[in-house]
């Protein structure tokens, strides 16, 4: 599933550090957007712009994500490493983005 040294690129936007976190994900998996975003079953445009960082994941496409990969609500908009399976969250522990994708600094509408 996961490669060795992968290569994430960061993104800007009001919701950057989701957009981080799920673009960390989807290269663990070692998955095209496209493919990743059908895997659980969310429209590949929505799950464009979720890693856009322009637009934030909807409370259905982060159940979606957790259903399908296992990847909790709280990692997903709060970055708690804590409640990723350990060999994810080992992998995240470990990438430039961790330094990058601390607790999401947008406040709720």
């Amino acid at each position: 599933m996961h490669q060795e040294g992968m290569e994430i690129k960061m993104v800007t936007g009001k919701f950057s550090s989701i957009s981080n976190r799920l673009r960390f994900v989807r290269a663990y998996y070692d998955m095209p957007s496209k493919e990743f975003a059908e895997g659980m079953n969310a429209p590949p445009k929505s799950y464009s712009q979720w890693e856009s960082g322009d637009f934030r994941i909807s409370i259905d496409g982060a159940l979606k994500m957790q259903e399908r990969y296992g990847i909790s609500l709280d990692f997903i908009y709060t970055g708690r490493l804590d409640t990723l399976p350990n060999r994810i969250a080992t992998a995240f522990s470990s990438s430039p983005l961790a330094m990058n994708s601390s607790a999401s600094t947008v406040k709720p509408e």
